[in-house]
Order: structure tokens, then C-alpha cells, then sequence
């Protein structure tokens, strides 16, 4: 993550669509994700200014932010 926090493969990508940027100190940032575990995940923005990245988030569990709306059964 720290060596080449742009990299994508099945475990580490940006996130998608309202969420694939973030604020951090009043400058938008690109967010992106690592998956550490099956549910669990580290969300970080990257600052390249600053040579930085900050965390935004960090759980066991999957986040509720990126679940898809269900459809309803009829």
C-alpha cells in the first residue's frame, strides 16, 4: 500500500462512484481501498502533495457505504 498505493489487483483498488474521492483538510483526494481480509478493509485517501496517505477508515467488517441497494421483491 505504501510502496505503490495506486496499484490495482483483486484486493486493492479505487474506490467507485460518490466515494472514489474524498476530503481531507479541504482538499479532495483520491480514495482508495485495500481489502486485509475477506470483510475487512482499510480506506485511505492519497495525498501526493504531501507524500502522504491518510486513513479514513478501518474495520473488520464490510462497510455499509459501499453496499448495493437491494432490489424488492414483488
Amino acid at each position: 500500500m505504501t510502496s505503490n498505493p495506486r496499484r490495482v489487483d483483486d484486493r486493492q483498488h479505487q474506490l467507485k462512484g460518490s466515494l472514489a474521492q474524498t476530503t481531507v483538510g479541504g482538499r479532495t483526494l483520491d480514495h482508495w481501498q485495500v481489502e486485509a481480509t475477506s470483510a475487512g478493509r482499510v480506506w485511505y485517501a492519497i495525498d501526493d502533495e504531501a507524500r502522504t496517505l491518510w486513513v479514513t477508515q478501518a474495520g473488520t467488517g464490510h462497510p455499509k457505504q459501499t453496499d448495493r441497494p437491494r432490489r424488492q421483491k414483488r
